[in-house]
């Protein structure tokens, strides 16, 4: 009797998913910054909230994507947590800003239309999100 052998593990989706989060909490990261530093705005009670979901999103991201890079399973939940806030955030940011309540998350991007915005911002995080749940990823943690 054959016995099936597993599937062959590749690692392609799941290094494509840790590059992709370090890369994006590394983005938020700079979103603490920038907004005060090179926007030209001082320390604003209105720039915090922002500036602390950078901070925190940031942080899970770099966080989950070193841990997938290290083949720990609990970097892929990681990274599935923070790129789910952090398209929460690109939301909640856009609907602030149409409300016209001074909230940014994030880091540069060049573009000053807020649904533009965020459509490039959500496309790397849609990408990890994808990346992170395919079954080929989980398999590559678990060895």
């Amino acid at each position: 009797m054959d016995v099936a052998a597993p599937p062959e593990t590749r690692a392609r989706t799941a290094i494509a998913a840790g590059v992709l989060a370090v890369l994006g909490g590394l983005w938020f990261l700079t979103g603490i910054v920038w907004v005060s530093l090179v926007l030209g705005f001082g320390q604003h009670d209105l720039l915090v909230p922002g500036q602390l979901t950078d901070a925190v999103i940031g942080l899970l991201l770099l966080l989950g994507g070193t841990s997938l890079l290290a083949r720990v399973e609990a970097g892929r939940i990681l990274c599935l947590a923070a790129a789910v806030l952090a398209l929460a955030a690109t939301i909640v940011d856009m609907v602030l800003r149409y409300q016209l309540v001074f909230f940014i998350v994030g880091g540069p991007t060049g573009l000053g239309e807020p649904g533009l915005r965020m459509v490039v911002i959500a496309v790397p995080f849609v990408a990890l999100l994808v990346l992170a749940a395919l079954p080929a990823t989980r398999r590559w943690t678990r060895l």
